[in-house]
């Protein structure tokens, strides 16, 4: 696939490709080599695992890590459902854990579905 489509693809999933490249100083070549270590850096086992033993800590961290490295890479389908647990998060604790558990599951949905298409680029380059 061409750099081109992928990052057609990736805007078509609501990724902001163009305000991501600009934050990268308009490389496009470093913000793909950020990109391509963003499957690795998702850490959606520790974030249940938090809230089913409701840390607190390593719930917020964790999740808040993950709105960060998805607003530095204009990854807006995962910002914004990290910005949703974070906001119900500081409501109400783990009083709402069903709530809680469905927004990190969206998440969770949004970031395999960019995950996949990433992993599938990056798989494509090396073979070239």
């Amino acid at each position: 696939m061409e750099k081109k489509a992928f990052m057609e693809l990736l805007e078509a999933t609501g990724v902001q490709v163009q305000r991501a490249v600009d934050r990268f100083m308009g490389n496009e070549n470093l913000y793909l080599t950020f990109l391509a270590k963003l499957p690795k850096q998702l850490r959606f086992e520790e974030i249940l695992q938090a809230l089913d033993n409701e840390d607190e800590e390593v719930f917020y961290l964790r999740v808040h890590d993950l709105k960060g490295l998805a607003g530095n890479l204009e990854l807006a389908p995962i910002y914004e459902c990290a910005q949703a647990i974070l906001v119900e998060f500081r409501t109400s604790r783990f009083h709402q854990k069903k709530k809680l558990t469905d927004l990190t599951r969206e998440a969770r949905r949004e970031s395999e579905q960019i995950a996949a298409l990433i992993n599938g680029y990056f798989r494509e380059e090396e073979r070239k």
